[in-house]
C-alpha cells in the first residue's frame, strides 16, 4: 500500500453501505448492519456493505472472538509554497514572530459548510474523523490541521498560534510526515510534538488483507520538534505485529468512528475505530475499536490490547496522571457508554446503559467527554453525554435528546465492573431503559429538559465538556429544534463537579461545533476551532466562565 493511496472517508463509505441497506432515512432494520470496509467483491449485496446475516447479535462478535524509518519534513509543499518554521528558543518553543498566513499554507475543513448534519441524520450515529486538533499550552495553541487544497487526503500542517493583544498569529508552521488522514496530536513537557495519521485504499475485500496480517503504512506516529527534526517515525501496524504477532491487525483505521492520541508519563496511547478480520459466518468484517500504546522516546509499540467494545462508534482518550482513560460509545457488546483504564486493563465500566436492541446502530446517544474531578476524595471523574430521555426506539429520533452527566469513583477499578458501584448513586435523576433485551436503570443528572420544555422537539447534539480548573466546567452543545430538526445555535452552560449549574444555559453563537474535534481549555476559558474554507482562515471561538463569547480570526 502506498502512502498516497486514496483512503475513503467515512461519509463516502457510510452512505454507500447504508444506502444499500435502506439506512439513509430508512427503518431501524438497517441499524443492525455491521459497518464494513468491503468493496463490491466483499459483500453479499453487491454494494459497498452487507446485510446482517445474524439478527440475534446484530452482526457483531462477542468478546473473546476473534517501526518505521526516519524521515524529515519537506522544505516546500506540493504546490511549491514554503513550509515555514520560525526560529526556536532555547527551550525548543517557537519564537514569537509571524511566519505566514493560513491562505499561504492550506485550505481548512469547514464545519459550517461540510458537516451540518443533525439528530435525524444516519451519519451522526458514528464518530467523525479529526480535522483540526488543538493542544493548548496556557494561552498558546499547537494545531494539527488537515489540508483540503488538493482534496481531503495526503497533507496536513502543524501550526503554533500565539496571542497578540486580542488576536492570534501563526509563529511556526511545519508540514509533518503524514499518511492520508490525521488521527491525533499530542505534546510532551519538553515541547516535542506527536502526530498520528492513517491511510487506507479501496482494495480491502473479504480476502485481503488476510487474517492476522499486520501491514505497513496503515497507521503512523511521528515525533517531531519545531525545528523540523523527526525523532522517530513509527509504523504502528508493523509495530503491533512485531510485539505480538497474535494481536489484532489494523485493517481500516477510523472506520465508522474517530481517533484520539494522548501523551502521559513517557508513553503515548492511540485509540481508533477499526475493521476486524473477516467473519465468514456473515461474509463481513465487523467494526470495533483498537488501542495501541507506544514508548514516547523510541516510538516502539509496548501494548496492543484494548477493552472490548463492539461496535465502538465514537472514542475519547486522556491521561489522568495515573494512566490512560478511554470512553467508547458502543451499540452491542456492551451497549453502553463505556469507561475504562486500559493500563492496567480494568475492563469496561458502564456510564450509560443505552436503550434498544443489541447491534442496533442507532444508539439514540452522543458521546461527550470526561474530565477529572480534583476536589472530591471519592469521585474522580465527571462524564458528559447526550441521550434520549424516553423509552421508545421506533424511529431514528424517538424523543428529545438531553444532556446528562454522571460521576465516577476515583478508585472505580476496585469495584466489580457489573456492580454499578463505580457510579455516584446520589445524583438526582434516573433513566430506565431496556438495553439488549435487559431492563437497566441509569443514575444521572439531566442538564437539559427539552422533553418537557419543548414537547420533545429540541435536541442536544455534539456535546463537549471543558474543565476550567477548580472543578468548574463549561458544557457546550448544539441545539436543534423542530419536528424536522434545524440547527438553533451553539449553546453553553457552566457547571460544578456535581453537575449543578453555576451559569445557566445560554445561546452563544451560530457557528457549529466540530463533530470530530474536541473543545479545549484556553487560559481559563473554553475554546473550539473551526475552519472557513472560502476565506481560508481559522476561527477561534472562546467562552469564559461567565459564558461571555469571543470570536478570533486567524488569517
Amino acid at each position: 500500500m502506498s502512502i498516497g493511496a486514496g483512503r475513503r472517508t467515512w461519509a463516502a463509505l457510510g452512505f454507500s453501505w447504508l444506502a444499500a441497506c435502506g439506512g439513509v432515512g430508512g427503518s431501524d432494520d438497517a441499524g443492525t448492519v455491521s459497518p464494513s470496509a468491503g468493496t463490491s467483491e466483499a459483500t453479499t449485496s453487491g454494494a459497498t456493505g452487507e446485510t446482517d446475516a445474524n439478527p440475534t447479535t446484530g452482526g457483531v462478535t462477542e468478546p473473546g472472538s476473534t517501526a518505521g524509518t526516519e524521515s524529515t519534513a519537506s522544505e516546500t509543499t506540493a504546490t511549491g509554497a514554503p513550509t515555514t518554521t520560525a526560529e526556536t528558543s532555547e527551550t525548543g518553543e517557537p519564537a514569537p514572530m509571524p511566519v505566514g498566513t493560513i491562505a499561504e499554507l492550506l485550505v481548512p475543513f469547514d464545519t459550517n459548510q461540510q458537516d451540518v448534519v443533525g439528530p435525524d441524520s444516519w451519519e451522526t450515529q458514528y464518530g467523525k474523523t479529526p480535522e483540526i486538533v488543538a493542544v493548548p499550552q496556557g494561552a498558546a495553541i499547537d494545531l494539527l490541521v488537515q489540508d483540503y487544497s488538493q482534496g481531503p487526503n495526503g497533507r496536513a500542517f502543524l501550526l503554533h498560534l500565539e496571542p497578540d493583544a486580542d488576536d492570534y498569529v501563526i509563529t511556526a508552521a511545519l508540514e509533518p510526515p503524514l499518511l492520508d488522514r490525521i488521527m491525533g496530536l499530542a505534546r510532551d513537557p519538553e515541547g516535542a510534538l506527536y502526530v498520528a495519521s492513517g491511510a487506507e485504499d479501496d482494495d480491502i475485500t473479504l480476502e485481503d488483507p488476510q487474517p492476522g496480517e499486520h501491514r505497513g503504512d496503515v497507521v503512523r506516529v511521528v515525533k517531531q520538534t519545531w525545528d523540523g527534526t523527526v525523532q522517530f517515525d513509527s509504523d504502528v501496524g508493523l509495530g503491533r505485529g512485531a510485539l505480538d504477532p497474535g494481536s489484532e491487525p489494523i485493517v481500516n483505521p477510523m472506520v465508522a468512528a474517530t481517533a484520539r492520541l494522548a501523551w502521559g508519563a513517557g508513553a503515548l496511547a492511540l485509540v481508533h475505530g477499526n475493521n476486524t478480520d473477516t467473519d465468514w459466518n456473515i461474509m463481513a468484517r465487523h467494526q470495533k475499536a483498537v488501542t495501541t500504546h507506544l514508548d514516547a522516546t523510541s516510538g516502539a509499540v509496548t501494548r496492543t490490547s484494548s477493552i472490548w467494545v463492539s461496535h465502538s462508534f465514537d472514542q475519547r482518550l486522556f491521561h489522568d496522571g495515573d494512566g490512560f482513560i478511554e470512553l467508547h460509545l458502543g451499540d452491542a457488546y456492551p451497549r453502553d457508554v463505556s469507561f475504562a483504564r486500559v493500563e492496567p486493563d480494568s475492563g469496561a465500566y458502564s456510564l450509560l446503559a443505552i436503550k434498544g436492541d443489541t447491534g442496533n446502530n442507532n444508539t439514540f446517544s452522543r458521546l461527550g467527554d470526561a474530565a477529572p474531578i480534583t476536589g472530591d476524595p471519592t469521585y474522580g471523574y465527571l462524564a458528559l453525554f447526550a441521550t434520549e430521555a424516553t423509552p421508545g426506539t421506533g424511529a431514528l429520533v424517538s424523543g428529545a435528546r438531553e444532556l446528562a452527566v454522571v460521576r465516577v469513583r476515583r478508585e472505580f477499578a476496585s469495584e466489580p465492573a457489573d456492580s454499578g458501584m463505580h457510579l455516584d448513586p446520589g445524583l438526582p435523576d434516573t433513566l430506565d431503559v431496556t438495553s439488549g433485551g435487559q431492563p437497566r436503570q441509569n443514575r444521572l443528572r439531566w442538564l437539559t429538559h427539552y422533553q418537557t420544555e419543548s414537547g420533545g422537539q429540541s435536541h442536544a447534539e455534539r456535546p463537549k465538556l471543558v474543565p476550567l480548573g477548580d472543578d468548574t466546567y463549561v458544557v457546550l452543545w448544539e441545539r436543534w429544534d423542530g419536528a424536522a430538526p434545524a440547527f438553533a445555535g451553539t449553546w453553553g452552560m457552566v457547571i460544578d463537579a456535581g453537575g449543578e449549574a453555576l451559569v445557566p444555559a445560554a445561546w452563544l453563537s451560530d457557528a457549529h461545533l466540530p463533530r470530530g474535534d474536541d473543545a479545549f481549555p484556553l487560559a481559563g476559558a473554553a475554546a473550539w476551532i473551526t475552519g472557513d474554507a472560502a476565506a481560508r482562515q481559522l476561527d477561534i471561538h472562546i467562552v469564559d466562565a461567565t459564558l461571555s463569547y469571543r470570536h478570533v480570526v486567524v488569517e
